[in-house]
């Protein structure tokens, strides 16, 4: 996800602070996948949140059963209102 989603999906922190916290090794680093371009993965950052809220995260023994994970990123970016916004269905 973008860096502006990913500041979002943790919690909502800026991304100033989100740049902070990568730049002091705290947070997971940003993955380069073309050009300029920069992405973080949602797994990486659930790992992350799990350490800050004191939970060991070894690695997933199942699959989180939560919603599609960029449409939860998206709703806490305030991107989409829970409905779709494709004509495509």
């Amino acid at each position: 996800m973008s860096e502006e989603l990913a500041a979002s999906y943790v919690g909502g922190i800026s991304v100033t602070t989100l740049r902070r916290e990568v730049a002091e090794g705290r947070a997971p680093k940003p993955h380069h996948i073309s050009g300029r371009r920069v992405v973080w993965f949602i797994e990486e950052l659930d790992a992350w949140m799990d350490r800050i809220k004191g939970q060991s995260a070894p690695g997933p023994t199942h699959p989180k059963q939560t919603q599609n994970s960029w449409e939860a990123a998206a709703q806490a970016a305030g991107k989409i209102s829970g409905q779709r916004r494709s004509a495509l269905r």
